[in-house]
């Protein structure tokens, strides 16, 4: 049955091998819009996995894959040796007097409201948590501090001392722009590099700065509204701003950062709410902006009144020269919106950032911060700005410089030595990673997977790009192991990637993502 079931005409699903969305989630797209049309009823049984891989030409795998995502949704229901079934969620409602243990489950996925958000997220090739990894992997992935170097006694002193002097007002509510002692020290750091005339009333803290993007996110955009991106760029902003409904238009990156000419022609086609920009130090690429670059930026935002959202995650993480100027130290006309945090630089789980408005904005995103989560937490707040306001935070910063401009150099020289003629990367002159692009015919995705059981963990490509590239390109964390696990790691992905261009040509298979 199922065997001829597969072998229906029907059962030839339009599969996009080379498509950003993964194989799996086509199946499952598929089956799921005949279920929604009614071509297949409560009850109908699908083609076993083996049979319908086979008559796809894909691994048994994808469609296992495809089929755990309906039954995680509500719409299939399997039965060891008994195959799987289309279930209607509330096709079949409690008998009267029947046990509650007999009900159908409420079919949650039914409410979600962007369902198809939710299925391209590419967050799942930044995680290896699906995927058989050997025990203290290298890690190349992720874009997290080294946390062997917290200075936790450091911090347990600012602690203490928060504590002892403190009354029972440190654990109540906080007010929703933040602890008025930690927004004056932003704004006296940002005055070293150029920020003045800035009020209080412009700072607010928030949890972190993927926070301050999601507030912005609300503030600002409509399902619909139109939001550019450097591409690549930083995943979890344009999953935030995707989720909000916005639609994402992307900048191709250049030597020297954002393609202004590529920016200015995206303007003149449409209208653009903002831009989110990261002028030093890029998330993936780690490309910061050159001086004559910024001067035209602003001048095109000035001229086309585009506002710009710059996220300063990382600037504090420089190698050499000085530490970068923010957008915001040059804006004359109250363009720029600025986001700053602590995630990069000191400890990620506090979840403490800042975001810097025009005074016009504050009241508004007063209200919106304390619609969402009412404050941030007051007691961290205040043990942060006794922690900075001490001299402990710029110690921690000059040591974790001296560590990671070392990694870095690790870093270049491993690609120098160990990648192939053709393969091409960044050299960034600060932050936490940097941009590898392989020749053509090496799909960083099956080398994801391939590495990651060989215990070396990165990130691909492709999910830097929300509307699909980056398919031979990988991005390369520098900052979370040591200069002689570096070498080793690349020399391990240096011969796997030769491997690879060796190996004669072959058809594509299908992309194997982590199954649900």
């Amino acid at each position: 049955m199922a065997g001829r079931a597969a072998q229906d005409p029907a059962w030839m699903l339009a599969i996009d091998r080379d498509g950003e969305q993964p194989v799996y989630q086509q199946i499952a797209a598929s089956i799921r819009n005949r279920i929604a049309s009614g071509e297949l009823r409560e009850g109908a049984k699908l083609p076993a996995t083996r049979v319908l891989a086979a008559h796809l030409g894909l691994q048994r795998n994808t469609v296992v894959a495809a089929y755990r995502l309906l039954e995680h949704e509500g719409l299939l229901r399997s039965g060891v040796g008994a195959g799987s079934f289309v279930r209607l969620p509330g096709s079949r409602p409690r008998k009267a007097g029947a046990p509650i243990g007999d009900a159908e489950p409420f079919a949650w996925q039914r409410l979600l409201r962007d369902r198809q958000a939710l299925e391209s997220d590419p967050a799942r090739w930044l995680s290896a948590r699906h995927l058989p990894v050997p025990a203290d992997p290298i890690r190349f992935a992720g874009l997290a501090p080294d946390h062997r170097l917290f200075p936790l006694e450091d911090f347990g002193r600012s602690v203490r001392a928060v504590l002892e002097k403190a009354g029972p007002e440190i654990l109540d509510y906080g007010p929703p722009e933040g602890d008025e002692r930690l927004r004056r020290w932003v704004l006296t750091r940002l005055e070293q590099v150029g920020v003045r005339g800035v009020g209080e009333e412009r700072v607010f803290i928030v949890s972190g700065s993927q926070q301050g993007l999601d507030l912005l996110a609300k503030l600002f955009l409509a399902p619909g509204d139109a939001v550019a991106l450097e591409a690549p760029s930083y995943t979890g902003a344009f999953c935030a701003l995707r989720h909000s409904g916005a639609r994402i238009e992307t900048v191709p990156m250049e030597a020297e950062g954002l393609a202004l000419g590529a920016l200015e022609a995206l303007i003149a086609r449409q209208p653009v709410k903002f831009l989110y920009t990261m002028p030093c130090f890029q998330n993936p690429t780690g490309i910061s902006l050159g001086p004559a670059q910024r001067g035209r930026l602003l001048e095109l935002a000035r001229r086309c009144q585009l506002a710009i959202v710059e996220d300063h995650y990382d600037s504090d993480l420089y190698y050499r020269g000085e530490r970068p100027r923010p957008l915001l130290a040059d804006d004359p006309t109250g363009q720029v919106v600025h986001l700053g945090t602590f995630s990069k630089i000191l400890f990620p789980g506090l979840r403490i950032g800042w975001l810097i408005v025009p005074a016009e904005l504050a009241e508004p995103l007063r209200q919106i911060r304390w619609a969402t989560d009412l404050a941030s937490a007051t007691l961290t707040q205040r043990v942060m700005e006794h922690f900075c306001r001490d001299g402990r935070l710029e110690r921690h910063l000059q040591r974790i410089r001296r560590i990671n401009a070392r990694r870095l150099a690790a870093m270049l020289e491993a690609l120098s030595e160990h990648f192939p003629r053709g393969a091409r990367w960044t050299e960034p002159s600060g932050g936490m990673s940097l941009w590898v692009e392989l020749p053509e015919g090496v799909d960083t995705v099956e080398l994801f997977h391939q590495a990651a059981a060989r215990g070396v963990l990165f990130s691909p490509g492709i999910a830097f790009f929300p509307q699909g590239g980056g398919h031979n390109a990988m991005r390369l964390s520098f900052n979370r192991e040591s200069e002689e696990r570096i070498r080793e790691g690349l020399a391990l992905l240096g011969r796997m990637i030769a491997e690879r261009l060796a190996a004669p040509p072959r058809n594509k298979p299908a992309v194997e993502g982590p199954l649900p």
